[in-house]
């Protein structure tokens, strides 16, 4: 479960490691005793001034996101309030150059050598100054393949192309032809970078945000003359993990949510393996936060840094979702109503387990990958966590995955390649929960992974190799409840107004039930009119396209409406659940 989490702090207690060195290459978190006028023991309540100033960080979506799992009373707390800036600038004037800056963690990251470390640990507003552990970094099992067949899917809404395998395996299809595809859900991806603009299946996404937190601009894709200049690969990564989740070129590759509204943060930098990454995926998951997001996907894991930060490593003991810094943040993600998605990573079952941070985090949806047979993948890492929880939640196809290549790589706007890896797995199954999303929004991150885990095929009995097992898109979309698309269709012609959508349900549906209901007043009176069943989509509980001919209605565009329905078990349901007012 979520812990109430009154500071994040609490969780960070890490050791200073003591060692005689001359150069800083060492991390270290510096935490400050407080937040200049906050005090970590205030009590924040609804209407002071922490509350406030808490709450003025937070865009209304993220307060409204944050209010399904947080009683008004708990929407702030103290890892939420910003720095005293005199705090940071008296670090950098110190002489330090500040890696991260993060509000959750009350502190700055740097690299020090034993001298500064003894200097700030003398200033009266620092707490204490601890060691940062790093992370293991995977290796990618990324190759040119030769290209599979491809795959008839005349029968579907698009056309899939080479991509048709990865999603057919997963059910994505089927939800697709009921017209949902990730509309309304704000997906944030944490990778090495982004060349969206210049390829043809990515160029069109609803990208609404973009952050370097490496070089702190708003340039995600491949770039030089910065302090961390890009090497020709950086950004590789991140374009073909985003094309898998939200890539479209019909008949080439579709992926589960390209419909969803996508920021970006470029967290990982290619060149080198430095602790610095850890602190911003730790910047990003604050960023992400603070606007909204309702879904963070991470393929980044972490085994070994360059010489000379050794210092730095975890042993699979830490791996209890308590420890690594990624893995706090993104439990921290969770207990805010953010559903997190991260790769379990690519080192094979081994006795001691593979698994990495941040997939130990609590309360996320920890990924492994399976061939298109249903086989675990030669290299996809085991659990469970170093505490006895199992890992990892769920399985998706991480073998032969089609994805786009970006164009710093290819040379152009439209190549592609097949890849392995949990990498791949990962943004697959993060775009099957924002389809969730979509139709279900009112659900929290637990109740996401309970939809995602108790449909896959080993529910009943999962491992620490293929958890609860393959991901069933379809089948995790109605465990919560009938599902409507949430774009329907109003085609107006010389007849009058037709109006049409899609519903399914676990359940048998009532047909007589469906129906359209739609005032012209302001919501005073309503006409309800029944639905018909057009396209049956073949599950037998009566699901598939309803429509309806309204005639001699010239102002419907202007009325208030709703859709309404009911199975045999007496379940009744309506889309939306607050009454729309436009078409």
């Amino acid at each position: 479960m979520i812990s109430k989490l009154i500071t994040i702090l609490l969780l960070f207690s890490f050791t200073v490691t003591a060692y005689s060195q001359e150069k800083a290459d060492t991390k270290y978190f510096i935490i400050f005793r407080d937040k200049g006028e906050f005090k970590p023991e205030d009590k924040i309540v609804p209407g002071d001034n922490a509350y406030e100033t808490g709450k003025s960080i937070l865009s209304e979506r993220a307060i409204n996101r944050r209010l399904k799992v947080l009683d008004e009373n708990e929407l702030i707390s103290f890892s939420d309030l910003p720095l005293e800036e005199s705090y940071v600038s008296g670090i950098k004037n110190s002489g330090i150059e500040i890696i991260a800056v993060s509000r959750w963690m009350n502190g700055v990251s740097a690299y020090l050598t034993e001298k500064q470390v003894k200097q700030i640990e003398e200033l009266e507003y620092v707490d204490k100054v601890n060691t940062v552990k790093k992370l293991f970094k995977q290796d990618e099992k990324n190759s040119q393949l030769t290209e599979q067949t491809k795959t008839d899917t005349s029968d579907n809404r698009y056309d899939y192309g080479n991509s048709y395998k990865q999603m057919e395996t997963v059910n994505v299809p089927k939800v697709h032809n009921l017209n949902i595809t990730g509309k309304g859900v704000m997906i944030a991806s944490f990778d090495d970078g982004f060349n969206w603009k210049n390829h043809e299946a990515l160029r069109n996404l609803n990208v609404t945000g973009e952050y370097d937190f490496i070089n702190k601009d708003e340039n995600t894709y491949s770039e030089k003359n910065q302090k961390y200049n890009d090497i020709k690969t950086q950004g590789a990564h991140g374009t073909s993990t985003l094309s898998t989740m939200s890539g479209f070129k019909n008949g080439k590759l579709v992926s589960p949510a390209f419909d969803s509204e996508i920021l970006l943060a470029k967290t990982e930098y290619v060149s080198s393996e430095t602790p610095m990454e850890e602190d911003f995926f730790l910047e990003a998951s604050e960023w992400a936060e603070a606007r909204g997001v309702d879904i963070v996907t991470s393929s980044l894991i972490y085994k070994k840094f360059d010489s000379p930060y050794e210092v730095n490593s975890y042993e699979y003991n830490d791996f209890n979702g308590k420890t690594a810094l990624t893995s706090i943040a993104a439990t921290r993600l969770a207990h805010l109503g953010v559903v997190v998605c991260q790769a379990m990573g690519n080192y094979d079952q081994t006795t001691i387990p593979s698994l990495g941070s941040a997939a130990d985090a609590d309360s996320i949806i920890s990924v492994g990958a399976i061939t298109f047979s249903g086989n675990p993948a030669s290299f996809t890492s085991n659990g469970p966590t170093s505490d006895g929880r199992t890992k990892p939640d769920v399985v998706a196809p991480g073998v032969y995955i089609y994805n786009a290549v970006a164009e710093e790589i290819s040379g152009n706007d439209s190549t592609y390649s097949y890849a392995n890896g949990t990498s791949f797995s990962t943004p697959i199954t993060a775009g099957i929960c924002a389809m969730i999303l979509s139709v279900h929004p009112e659900l929290t991150p637990l109740q996401v992974r309970d939809a995602i885990r108790n449909t896959a095929s080993l529910s009943g009995n999962p491992n620490n190799i293929l958890g609860w097992g393959i991901v069933n898109a379809y089948d995790a979309l109605l465990y919560n409840g009938p599902a409507w698309s949430n774009t329907p269709e109003f085609k107006v012609s010389g007849k009058g107004t037709e109006v049409s959508t899609y519903l399914a349900s676990k359940d048998l549906i009532d047909p007589v039930s469906v129906r359209f209901n739609y005032s012209l007043d302001g919501g005073m009176n309503y006409e309800s009119l029944p639905m018909a069943l057009k396209e049956p989509n073949g599950d037998k509980n009566n699901s598939g396209k309803y429509s309806v001919l309204i005639e001699n209605v010239p102002d419907l565009y202007k009325a208030k409406y709703y859709f309404s329905a009911e199975d045999y078990n007496g379940s009744k349901s309506m889309y939306p659940k607050e009454v729309s007012s436009s078409f």
